[in-house]
């Protein structure tokens, strides 16, 4: 019955009852989320990551919507403890908030949206927390590889991807000191860099695949111990 409701609701109504679902898990878990800034870096060690911003459809507004995540996550500080989210950060993704439309991937079909592109901040984002060991409390696939080897910009398996009200980017500080993300947009690439007052020694992050016929499973692998599996299908 639930389901058959669901199916039948518009979407706004659809999208009000997922975030009212999200507020009061967030009651339960009571996470304290940052929301803080520093323009002084707040340590002298860094771990950075830098990645091609591929040209193809779409490639001028992509760029536009990184720099609008670039704008508001740089400089953000993460106290112990505290929770990284991504949408709290950035917003619903819409042309209200200056966002323009770009390619996304709509319920395993490649279409366009408001936000389009953004996900390749949510996957280095996500990279970045396996290799510095932060906690990992949300992350979703992507459900379909459409990338040739050559066109990829990172390893399958590393992406993330974000959808407003049902799919989050969450990551916890674990350690005793704060940590700080700064980053930068170029038309050709995505930079970011995670700094701290005491050193992070690095994860070694691998992927192991296994074609199957339909497509294929990916394990993350973290110091050689399993952290996951995901499925991706093949078009």
């Amino acid at each position: 019955m639930k389901q058959q409701l669901r199916k039948w609701l518009p979407d706004h109504w659809k999208m009000q009852v997922k975030l009212l679902q999200r507020y009061f898990y967030e009651q339960k878990t009571q996470y304290s989320y940052a929301k803080n800034y520093s323009l002084e870096d707040i340590g002298e060690y860094k771990i950075e990551l830098t990645q091609i911003i591929k040209k193809g459809e779409f490639n001028q507004n992509k760029v536009h919507n990184l720099q609008i995540v670039e704008n508001r996550i740089n400089n953000l500080i993460i106290e112990p403890n505290q929770v990284f989210s991504f949408w709290k950060l950035i917003g619903k993704p819409s042309r209200k908030n200056n966002f323009k439309e770009g390619r996304n991937l709509i319920k395993n079909n490649i279409s366009s949206d408001f936000g389009g592109g953004i996900c390749q901040f949510s996957s280095i984002l996500y990279f970045l927390a396996l290799q510095s060991g932060l906690n990992i409390i949300e992350r979703f696939p992507h459900s379909i590889d459409i990338y040739k080897e050559s066109e990829r910009f990172t390893p399958l398996g590393s992406d993330c991807t974000v959808v407003y009200g049902y799919k989050d980017l969450q990551i916890q500080n674990p350690f005793s000191f704060p940590i700080q993300l700064k980053c930068s947009v170029s038309d050709k690439e995505l930079f970011l860099k995670l700094i701290s007052p005491i050193e992070i020694i690095l994860n070694k992050i691998d992927f192991q695949y296994s074609e199957s016929e339909k497509g294929v499973w990916v394990e993350t692998l973290s110091n050689n111990k399993t952290l996951l599996k995901n499925f991706y299908i093949r078009l």
